[in-house]
């Protein structure tokens, strides 16, 4: 299979921005890792990327397409985490908990149920994000910020197989830095004040993730700015 090489340049220019970002927020750009999207990326393209760059993480929405290009050569080679950022469905729960790293889309307290149970069928801990929305798109899933503290308190009190890593937040269709400076500043209060130093903030996608970075984000998820 050959290389895609644009799609090193491209990841490249994302490195070099997170790092200008980084400088402008007085941050260590070492402190970010790269959540690369490829829920929507050809497997020519992931190949590139994994072959070519020490990648830390990828991210898939999709349990069935995830597992058919990842289960199998080339890709079940590399050791990149696997975040599953998509929507959760009951009825797959068992399976996302089997075959992915992170679950970093936890916002319902069924689903948490079930995770939980999995998990100790599975006889390991399920390593979670739990999921903050920014947004008032009905259709979008995730916790309104108000009521993130007790949802937190409650999955720590009452899964024992389910470990909180940190936060991953949706936020509003805009590159506006007015609309979403104010919002990443709540967001990066609020994760200080629920999880402690190595936990995950995972703000700003491939439209706005230089200011998210600057207001705090560790785990950016960058799919269209890399893979175009």
């Amino acid at each position: 299979m050959s290389y895609n090489y644009a799609v090193l340049d491209n990841y490249d220019t994302v490195i070099k921005r997170i790092n200008a970002a980084c400088l402008k927020a007085g941050r260590d750009p070492e402190e970010i890792k790269i959540l690369a999207v490829t829920k929507s990326a050809r497997t020519q393209d992931i190949l590139t990327l994994l072959s070519n760059r020490d990648i830390f993480a990828a991210g898939e929405s999709r349990l069935q397409d995830a597992l058919e290009k990842w289960g199998r050569p080339p890709l079940n080679a590399f050791a990149a985490k696997k975040f599953f950022i998509g929507q959760l469905q009951s009825n797959k729960i068992r399976k996302i908990a089997e075959n992915f790293d992170i679950i970093a889309s936890l916002c319902d307290g069924g689903h948490a149920a079930r995770i939980d149970a999995a998990a100790a069928e599975l006889g390991k801990k399920a390593q979670c994000l739990a999921q903050l929305k920014l947004t008032d798109r009905q259709t979008q899933s995730g916790l309104p910020l108000s009521e993130a503290e007790g949802f937190i308190r409650s999955i720590r009190a009452d899964f024992k197989n389910i470990n909180l890593l940190g936060l991953m937040a949706i936020a509003p269709e805009t590159t506006e830095a007015a609309v979403l400076r104010p919002l990443f500043k709540e967001v990066k209060k609020f994760f200080d004040l629920n999880f402690g130093s190595g936990a995950y903030l995972s703000l700003g996608m491939s439209g706005d993730f230089e200011i998210a970075v600057e207001e705090g984000s560790n785990l950016p998820r960058i799919g269209g700015a890399i893979f175009n």
